[in-house]
């Protein structure tokens, strides 16, 4: 190609192989930077604001620290929802601190969470939790 553009130099530079090429790959590469749409749905009707309720209206509790990752991870989970997960904070420091309670029930690590009576420490997938409380989303 070099010695071609040598010998018959392209008319109109714009139209030159490696200037489309560098435009045809940054119009790619813009395309997939824009926002991806979400395949979960948010408010009332979703999966997570669902399990949300369910775990509530069955006393299911996740205990927790403000400065705890694994708790945030675990709310991250919920979404949107997340207001709606019945929440303590054992954190003395913490917002609305409930340490007297953690301590009662036993609370060692963050999260927990205690779902029908019994207590189950660590990050639980939504399936876990669904499981561990007998949920099943209305069809």
């Amino acid at each position: 190609m070099v010695l071609s553009h040598r010998i018959h130099p392209w008319p109109r530079p714009w139209l030159k192989p490696s200037w489309l090429g560098g435009v045809a790959l940054g119009a790619l590469l813009l395309a997939g930077c824009g926002p991806q749409p979400t395949q979960t749905t948010t408010g009332a009707s979703s999966y997570e604001a669902q399990l949300a309720q369910h775990l509530a209206s069955t006393g299911g509790v996740m205990y927790g620290a403000y400065w705890c990752p694994h708790c945030a991870d675990q709310k991250a989970m919920f979404g949107d929802s997340v207001e709606q997960v019945p929440y303590v904070e054992c954190a003395a420091d913490g917002d609305n601190p409930q340490p007297e309670l953690c301590e009662q029930k036993g609370i060692q690590g963050y999260p927990t969470w205690e779902i029908g009576g019994q207590l189950h420490p660590g990050v639980k997938s939504l399936a876990d939790l669904a499981a561990l409380s007998n949920f099943a989303p209305p069809q």
